[in-house]
């Protein structure tokens, strides 16, 4: 539990001076989330004298793991001695450079740390003018779903970097920051690049406590196997277990409780973590299930009252419980008054109008949440939504297209792609989107039960009785869309009765239809139950009486065949008697 404190402290350290701000926040979190029992911080030592610089980036070393699982060498202790000593004769160039980061000024950073050799100075200018790149890309941008949104701006500093870090990896070992710089730089210029899942597993290796590389590995993550053989090239450490968490709930992932995700010691270790907490609130919202999704969030804000993050999240939470709308303003207020800059503010905002039916207002606050961030996943889905409530089904079109784009893994966009080419009466189309969000989402009925709809349409009834029978063993499934299921199989499979096979898998549908009390048929169906179950019943005395009628008839014929054969033996023996008498 000590070496834990200790490598939390200095990575929060080494992730500051950095400019990693969102890692530090990370680490910073965590180590705050430790169990009370933990020896009090005041009686620790400072990190410095805990971790000396050249083995802060071998630091995994802490955790006693076996490192045999990974591809890539260790650092080398003299190349480490060589980059402290840099560091130590060009600290006063990068306290300039770190001043200037601070306050945004990239260019003056990255004019300031040019000559400079150190691990941590090369970083600082490399990310400076990456970010030059980035700010001025978004300068660069046409409006939000304008005519020229489609011409993508390209942060122009992105090659001259990959050039410059391309030539660093073949002269020399980066260390893990400049790893993970070398992996967003390629990352920008192919997103689809096949080493770069490899690329990420090197940085966390070389700098274990690093969680913005780690984000960046699960982002390349996009099924259970590829984080199996992931996991497995990592050491077991709570690093490794935290990453196995989070692309789990990102992927959909629907274990029974949280508590298969999260193993004894961690939970032991780990008590008061935020993190675990939004993660295990998360689960349950994908889960649907909302009132512990709620409960857990009502804890985390009791605990952090000012925390904007993730509370888009729980504002969607509160959207869904109609009942709630008291609890959402009360949010939405909160969120404004912490900070209404915020991109999850905004989103907040957005779904309180929208539950209110001022569904123009919802879109603009959405529009305001990409002015902060392009990329918030969130805001192009909800307008998404929003668009379809206003019948705009281009707009809706583009903006579920967008969140697509961001994450793949987004079954809601999916999911609304097919509901709008649906109410576009372009069957094929929502088909084609409906069978994405089922993939990623095997185990919501209401995906299946979208699917086999589509397959009526466009008279697949094969496929439909299929995507049906797959909705009702969703665990998920609701008493209305059971009945539903039980009534679609059971006409299929009565239209479907040129087999014999298909007529019995009809009758007991039909059967199960009546006799289960749970279920709310129509009375139309319940008509049509019967009336299908009389003339099966009746079909199937019918054909009971004529294969006992074709049992008599082939009783007779082998009662004449043997008495033929009796008398045909008779004379064959008379005739052979009377041969021996001569006669």
């Amino acid at each position: 539990m000590t070496e834990i404190k200790f490598i939390l402290r200095e990575a929060v350290s080494q992730c500051s001076e950095r400019g990693l701000y969102f890692a530090a926040k990370w680490a910073a979190e965590t180590l705050d989330g430790l169990s009370s029992s933990t020896i009090e911080s005041s009686s620790l030592p400072p990190p410095s004298s805990i971790i000396e610089p050249e083995t802060t980036t071998t630091s995994i070393k802490l955790e006693k793991t076996s490192t045999e699982k990974l591809d890539q060498p260790q650092p080398q202790p003299t190349s480490q001695n060589y980059i402290t000593y840099f560091d130590s004769i060009e600290y006063d160039k990068y306290l300039l450079g770190k001043s200037y980061f601070d306050v945004k000024e990239f260019d003056r950073a990255t004019f300031v740390l040019e000559k400079c050799k150190s691990a941590k100075c090369r970083f600082l200018r490399i990310y400076s003018k990456y970010l030059a790149g980035e700010k001025r890309k978004e300068e660069e941008r046409k409006d939000i779903m304008g005519p020229l949104e489609n011409e993508k701006s390209l942060n122009k500093e992105v090659q001259s970097l990959w050039e410059e870090m391309e030539s660093w990896r073949k002269e020399e070992d980066l260390d893990g920051f400049l790893t993970y710089l070398y992996g967003l730089l390629v990352k920008q210029k192919n997103p689809h690049a096949k080493d770069l899942k490899d690329i990420f597993i090197e940085s966390v290796y070389k700098y274990h406590y690093n969680w913005s590389a780690w984000l960046e590995l699960g982002s390349c993550i996009t099924t259970k196997d590829t984080l199996e053989e992931i996991c497995l090239r990592l050491p077991d450490t709570f690093m490794t277990k935290f990453f196995r968490i989070y692309v789990t709930v990102e992927l959909l992932g629907t274990p029974k409780s949280f508590k298969d995700l999260v193993d004894h010691d961690l939970k032991e270790k780990f008590t008061n973590n935020k993190f675990l907490q939004t993660q295990e609130a998360i689960m349950y919202y994908n889960n649907r299930d909302y009132d512990r999704a709620e409960i857990i969030f009502d804890e985390i804000i009791k605990s952090d009252p000012y925390r904007v993050d993730e509370m888009d999240v729980y504002s969607n939470i509160l959207y869904v419980m109609e009942r709630k709308m008291g609890k959402l303003s009360y949010l939405a207020h909160m969120c404004t008054y912490t900070d209404k800059y915020r991109s999850e503010t905004m989103c907040v905002i957005g779904n309180l109008y929208s539950s209110k039916g001022d569904h123009v207002k919802a879109i603009s606050y959405f529009r305001r949440a990409l002015q902060i961030n392009r990329n918030c996943l969130s805001a192009w889905t909800l307008m998404g939504h929003e668009y379809v409530e206003l019948k705009n089904t281009h707009a809706a079109v583009i903006s579920y297209k967008r969140a697509v784009e961001i994450n793949a893994k987004d079954y809601r966009a999916w999911c609304g792609l097919g509901q709008t080419y649906e109410m576009l009466k372009m069957p094929y189309y929502a088909l084609y989107y409906y069978q994405h969000s089922s993939a990623i989402r095997p185990f919501d009925a209401r995906m299946w039960t979208r699917l086999a709809a589509l397959y009526e349409q466009t008279n697949a009834p094969t496929e439909a009785t299929k995507a049906y029978t797959r909705s009702l063993s969703c665990t998920d499934i609701d008493i209305n869309s059971e009945t539903q299921a039980i009534v679609k199989l059971a006409s299929l499979y009565a239209s479907l009765s040129s087999v014999n096979s298909n007529k019995e898998k009809a009758a007991q549908f039909y059967t199960k239809l009546l006799e289960r009390e749970d279920l709310c048929p129509e009375p139309e169906d319940i008509r049509a139950a019967e009336i299908f179950l009389r003339d099966f019943k009746s079909e199937k005395q019918q054909q009971k009486e004529e294969e006992e009628e074709e049992e008599g008839k082939q009783s007779e014929i082998a009662g004449s065949s043997t008495q033929n054969m009796n008398s045909e033996r008779s004379i064959s023996y008379l005739t052979h008697s009377l041969k021996d008498l001569g006669i």
